[in-house]
């Protein structure tokens, strides 16, 4: 029998370790130069990973960037 518990995972903590993740891609990869990955890469791989783990985690956006209340949950 499947349980339906999912896992709680903070944005914060999602972000940095898709940069950390990012750059040491970009260290490792020869081809790659300093700084290849910005921000708007950070953003595309966290909006992927939230859809496609979207049955399995409940993101807490502990971010609030401009008072905004998007994405919150």
């Amino acid at each position: 029998m499947k349980t339906n518990k999912k896992e709680i995972v903070r944005k914060s903590e999602l972000l940095a370790q898709i940069r950390a993740d990012l750059k040491a891609w970009e260290e490792a990869e020869p081809d790659f130069d300093d700084n290849y990955f910005d921000e708007s890469d950070v953003i595309s791989y966290y909006d992927f990973l939230v859809n496609k783990y979207q049955d399995e985690w409940v993101i807490i956006d502990d971010i609030r960037e401009g008072g905004s209340d998007e994405g919150a949950v």
